[in-house]
């Protein structure tokens, strides 16, 4: 059961082997990410506990993570990508082939403009020239509108046949049936050596609409304190949730 609790149920992070985590949101205050965040990654690398960074941010965000933060795999795109080390190489996926994402680029692009039109205020996010399978509109960073209308961004996406997913900062859409928790599944058994099947093992931390099926797929799962901002609307929660 959630508990909105300083503490979370006794246990609840006792051998944990890896911690999956969010970025905007979860890892970031303000749009960026403290020192002293970063120094707890180092810390959890440290000791041995590997760390994943999922994310709706692009591939090439997810490039830039994997050469110089202590990770050890990162998933972009809302599950569109992943890269992990393996053997002191950097390996990288895609949940689609290059071969089909040429022409679904091309009417996502098209399908962005519209709704950007029909939606006063939003825009294609400026980091779009690093993703190689969603897009992203933004609602919330370099742009400010009412959650309201991003929840019509998503409206209108998934009308045109998308996945689509508001973050705290953009609503990313995207071809196909992937998701954070199917690439992070794969990811469990490429980089962790782990079961797939099983993520008891694991942590995840998070914060928006676009977590829900990492909460849905992860026993160990917890929401840091703005999550409260969309809980009525999540059907899986977060097994425990933070007070900031």
């Amino acid at each position: 059961m959630t508990r909105l609790s300083p503490l979370p149920p006794e246990g609840f992070f006792h051998g944990v082997d890896a911690v999956f985590t969010d970025l905007d949101g979860t890892l970031t205050t303000g749009g960026r990410v403290r020192a002293s965040t970063y120094e707890a990654l180092s810390a959890l690398d440290h000791a041995g506990v590997a760390v994943i960074v999922v994310t709706g941010r692009p591939s090439g965000w997810a490039h830039a993570i994997m050469a110089t933060w202590p990770v050890s795999a990162a998933v972009a795109e809302n599950g569109g990508v992943w890269y992990w080390w393996r053997a002191g190489r950097l390996h990288k996926a895609l949940a689609l082939s290059p071969e089909r994402l040429a022409p679904l680029r091309k009417q996502m692009f098209r399908q962005a403009a519209r709704v950007v039109r029909q939606v006063k205020g939003t825009k294609l996010a400026l980091d779009t020239p690093a993703t190689e399978v969603n897009l992203a509109i933004d609602w919330n960073e370099d742009v400010h509108v009412p959650e309201a209308d991003a929840r019509r961004v998503e409206t209108l996406l998934r009308a045109g046949g998308y996945q689509a997913v508001r973050s705290s900062v953009h609503v990313n859409f995207w071809p196909g049936r992937f998701d954070k928790l199917s690439a992070c599944q794969k990811l469990v058994t490429r980089a962790l050596g782990g079961d797939a099947k099983n993520l008891t093992p694991y942590l995840f931390v998070g914060d928006s609409p676009n977590d829900e099926p990492m909460f849905r797929g992860f026993p160990r799962s917890v929401g840091v304190a703005n999550v409260a901002g969309v809980w009525a609307e999540l059907v899986h929660k977060p097994a425990w949730v933070t007070r900031e």
